[in-house]
Formats: C-alpha cells, sequence, structure tokens
C-alpha cells in the first residue's frame, strides 16, 4: 500500500533536568503510570480516571511556561505535582507521590556560596538573580541557626523551599485550579448534532465530560469500529479511508464548537485514538512496529478540520 509521508510539525519537547544535573524528555506516561500507583495505594480505585487529567494539566502548563526554553528542574515539577493534588483534595495521594522522590545524600557540606553554588546550580529551575538570591537566603538561614556543616539533602530541601518563595515564573502560576467548569457526558450527549449522535451510537465516538481539573474536548476515536461502520473491507487504501476520515473529522470539530459555545469559552481538542495501530494491522496490511508515519497521516487527515488544531493525538 502507497504510504505519503507529508511533513507534520513537531511539539517542542519538554525537558526535565534531573537531580543529578542530566537532561531527559518530559515522560508522561511513567508519570501518569507513578500518580495511578499512588491513587491505588492510597485506596482511591474509584479515581482511576485522575492520573490521566493530572499528567494533561501539568504538560499543558510545562508547554505554555513563559519561558524560552522549555526546562524545568526535577524538584520543580515534583512540586507541581505535589501541590495539585493536595490543591484538589488528594493529600493522602500527594504523601504517597511526596515520599518516592528524591535521594537523600549523607555527604556533609559546609554552608559556603562557592559550594553552594556548584551543589544547586544543576539542581534548581533558577538561574541568575533569582539563583543568587535562594543561595543567598540558605546563607542567612544557616547562620541564624547556627549551622556549620550539614548533609547536602538538607541544604537542597532548603533551596527547594526558597525556591518555591521567591521564584517569579514558578509552574504554580499556571497549575492553579482551573475555573468551575462542568460539563457532564450526558449533557454532551443530549447536545449531539445527528452525524455526530450516529458515530457515538455506533462505538466508533466516546466523549469525556469537560473536568474542572484540565477543561478540554477530550474525544475517543475507534478506527476499526469506523471502518466496521462503514463496511470496509482489507485491505483497506489510504485514498478508500482518508475522505471517511475527513468527514469524520469535519463532525468532530463540529462537536469542539457546540463544547464551546454551551461552555461560552475556548477548549484545547484531546483525541486518542487507542486502536490506531491494531487498525492497520488488521485492515490495511500493516506491520504495527513499523506504520508510524502512515499512522500520522491517518491522524492528519482526521485532525484536519479543527480551526485550532489538536493540542494532543494520543495512539495509545
Amino acid at each position: 500500500m502507497p504510504h505519503r509521508f507529508p511533513p507534520h510539525e513537531k511539539q517542542t519537547l519538554v525537558m526535565i533536568r534531573e537531580f543529578e544535573g542530566d537532561l531527559c524528555p518530559f515522560d508522561s506516561e511513567l508519570l501518569q503510570t507513578r500518580l495511578a500507583g499512588c491513587f491505588l495505594a492510597a485506596g482511591l480505585r474509584e479515581s482511576a480516571d485522575l492520573p490521566r487529567d493530572i499528567v494533561l494539566a501539568v504538560e499543558y502548563t510545562l508547554r505554555n511556561a513563559p519561558r524560552s526554553e522549555l526546562v524545568f528542574g526535577r524538584g520543580e515539577l515534583e512540586r507541581a505535582v505535589t501541590r495539585l493534588l493536595e490543591e484538589i483534595g488528594f493529600p493522602e495521594v500527594a504523601k504517597f507521590y511526596r515520599s518516592g522522590t528524591g535521594t537523600e545524600n549523607e555527604l556533609l557540606v559546609t554552608p559556603e556560596r562557592g559550594t553552594l553554588c556548584e551543589m544547586l546550580r544543576g539542581h534548581l529551575g533558577v538561574t541568575g538573580e533569582l539563583f543568587n538570591k535562594v543561595i543567598d537566603k540558605i546563607i542567612e538561614a544557616a547562620a541564624k541557626l547556627e549551622i556549620r556543616r550539614a548533609p547536602a539533602h538538607l541544604f537542597l530541601e532548603l533551596a527547594r523551599y526558597y525556591e518555591r518563595i521567591l521564584e517569579l515564573e514558578s509552574v504554580h502560576s499556571a497549575v492553579e485550579r482551573t475555573p468551575e467548569i462542568t460539563l457532564s457526558r450526558s449533557a454532551i450527549a443530549a447536545m449531539l448534532p445527528p452525524e455526530a449522535k450516529k458515530l457515538s451510537d455506533s462505538g466508533v465516538l466516546k466523549i469525556n465530560g469537560v473536568t474542572t481539573l484540565f477543561p478540554c474536548v477530550h474525544l475517543f476515536f475507534s478506527m476499526e469500529a469506523f471502518a466496521m461502520m462503514h463496511q470496509l473491507t482489507p485491505p483497506v487504501t489510504e485514498l478508500e479511508i482518508e475522505p471517511f476520515l475527513y468527514g469524520a473529522g469535519a463532525v468532530l470539530a463540529e462537536v469542539q464548537k457546540l463544547m464551546e459555545s454551551k461552555l461560552n469559552c475556548t477548549l484545547p481538542v484531546v483525541l486518542t485514538v487507542s486502536d490506531m495501530f491494531d487498525f492497520i494491522a488488521a485492515y490495511a496490511d500493516g506491520d504495527r512496529e513499523k506504520s508510524g508515519n502512515l499512522a500520522a497521516e491517518l491522524g492528519r487527515v482526521l485532525c484536519a478540520s479543527f480551526d485550532r488544531g489538536v493540542y494532543k493525538l494520543n495512539f495509545n
């Protein structure tokens, strides 16, 4: 089957500076898995959907932070997640999350400016004047408490505390509790136009309610159900399915506009096509492990009708 590989925009990577100083990409799946474990540990199995929304809120905040480079300290990220959990009413989950972060270093350190600067420079998400203010606060606190030598992790925790107090571009400024916007699944179902209702009744489309945690249009689209709805039989070519996908994308874009009109606000779109690679394997004679370009092409067609584009497209 011929594949077309059009150029497409790549989202700027959000980078996390680890406590050891190394840089690595922000891993949303790893964070979601970790949060899910914390919710389970807290005995909150009924809140299984929340880790996904929390990760979306955090990632959206990081991507839209007012910074020239999207680089955040590991401690900065950990604090943002912990604060968010506490603010939305899950302090017990925050406690489990906090208990699994960081490691203690028992190396004894003298609170001198040169030593502290060298030790902390790779561990904080602030630089320049703000970084120097954090160092000044640590030295001042050590002098008041008559601390002449202490474990390195103590100064790291002090640095995180003063960074939180002083930082002007904190992730916290954007990851605050969202406006009280709600729209239930049943309310959305009642307002669907005929074509969208047909997709919903056929098992092709599912729409999440709008939450106060991360207000967005979260759509779930099934490629295999879509193929069955149109009575397509393998092998399916791009030329055969793309007109149908384009039409479905126009219906999804109409749903977004209806939801925004109902709430009188703009909402980012998160589109999840969890069976894209299953569809390619079953209907398009494709290799699940080597079909990334084809999946991206079909996803691009499905997203083409959204005026502001799709914030996040998931294939798993």
